[in-house]
């Protein structure tokens, strides 16, 4: 066990422990905070891991290369390495945990949220832990001037760049988590099972790398078996999933009021202002009904892979969405799906125009009806202008519209012009 006095002294990480818990909250403040959802806040939290564990992996590196100068790992010793290996990087892991405890703690702050996510906190331990081993063989086995460097870089790349690339499921394997999660979302185990093996899977190829058999080509191979293992292991679970690690989230804790005819469902961290927006639908769903749209009677903040047939799924945001923001939402919650053509869909843009009539007919002020769908796409006809096209049509020319803008919508060929204007 390493005293604190000499661990003071001695140790970068404990050095710069208040600059890198510093720069990570600070970083943190960048973001939008979360809407009251502590999954998503915490989340937000773990953004500062790239940096964190970059800081970490350095000073790791350090600790095995002062072991590498005074010689030290190939001697004779009463402790185990497993031992020497704990005590040289608790202190490095502690202070990476502590920075991205205060990024957690500012975000969850900033979001109103409740206590932190343990799902993150674990697994930001294991991405920290996992790149500190890596760090500290780099310190045994090559000097600081190339350890150190290389092991800030390379956990850097692999915590903020592997997440940018192409496919980008490969996101998943880092334990990078910070696009997870809306408020109709929740982590998805499977990704949270991917980087805990890929990790475990570090740990255990720079085990052999360093502590491995005599042979060279024997601690090689050993070290390309566990990351490739690993790493199909990991391909298993994650490939083919979307760029957000996430499921849909249990639906079994939307709270639904009725008001008249219409049931409005929304998360706990909507209460404050469910009777609000539960008026706001009802004026909207009235507002349909009275333009000749088929209106649901059923509109809910979940997931739309899990929301009940017939329903709407929609979604705001409790502390800045406005009425109009709401009805926004309503309306796109109303169109079809946007069509998954291989070239594009030119047909998508009549999605736009759903959406402006929808919007309009449900009660948009003028101002944010005009500022949201105020434009037009050449050679198209401006959008509001077929609003106000069809706010003087007759109701069986209203609905027809709509269907055949529907059909168009889902076309993932040419469409010509005249489809998407109002026929008396």
């Amino acid at each position: 066990m390493i005293r604190l006095r000499t661990a003071v002294r001695a140790m970068p990480a404990l050095w710069f422990a208040i600059p890198i818990s510093i720069l990570a909250g600070w970083y943190v403040t960048f973001l939008a905070p979360s809407d009251r959802y502590t999954v998503d806040a915490t989340a937000k939290g773990t953004a500062a891991l790239p940096f964190v564990a970059a800081f970490c992996a350095a000073c790791a590196a350090w600790e095995g290369s002062r072991l590498r100068r005074a010689r030290l790992w190939a001697a004779p010793s009463v402790r185990s390495r497993v031992a020497i290996v704990t005590w040289c990087l608790l202190p490095v892991v502690l202070v990476g945990l502590l920075a991205i405890g205060i990024a957690i703690a500012v975000a969850l702050v900033r979001s109103s949220a409740g206590l932190p996510d343990p799902r993150f906190i674990a697994m930001t331990m294991l991405d920290l832990v996992a790149l500190s081993v890596a760090g500290f063989a780099t310190g045994l086995l090559l000097p600081i001037v190339v350890a150190g460097p290389l092991a800030i870089v390379a956990s850097f790349i692999w915590l903020a760049f592997v997440p940018a690339f192409e496919p980008v499921w490969l996101r998943h394997l880092t334990g990078m988590f910070r696009d997870c999660c809306g408020l109709a979302d929740d982590l998805a185990p499977q990704a949270i099972l991917a980087s805990s093996i890929v990790n475990l899977g570090i740990i255990g190829a720079v085990a052999v790398l360093v502590a491995g058999p005599p042979l060279r080509a024997l601690r090689v191979g050993g070290v390309l078996a566990a990351l490739v293992t690993v790493g199909i292991a990991g391909v298993i679970l994650v490939g083919g999933m979307t760029y957000a690690p996430v499921i849909p989230r249990d639906s079994a804790l939307l709270a639904c009021r009725a008001r008249g005819t219409v049931t409005v469902c929304t998360w706990p961290e909507h209460q404050a202002r469910a009777a609000e927006v539960a008026e706001i639908v009802g004026r909207v769903r009235a507002g349909w009904q009275q333009a000749g749209i088929d209106a649901p009677a059923v509109f809910t903040e979940a997931n739309p892979a899990v929301a009940p047939g017939g329903a709407l799924a929609f979604g705001f945001n409790g502390i800045m969405s406005t009425e109009d923001d709401i009805i926004n939402s309503l309306a796109t919650g109303m169109l079809p799906a946007f069509p998954d053509c291989p070239g594009g869909a030119t047909g998508g843009i009549a999605l736009e125009y759903l959406a402006a009539w929808y919007a309009a007919t449900g009660g948009m002020t003028p101002e944010r009806l005009h500022e949201r769908y105020g434009y037009a796409t050449d050679p198209y006809p401006e959008v509001l202008t077929v609003v106000d096209q069809l706010q003087a049509a007759a109701p069986d020319v209203r609905r027809s519209w709509v269907l055949r803008a529907e059909e168009v919508s889902q076309a993932c060929d040419e469409w010509p012009l005249k489809l998407i204007a109002v026929h008396p």
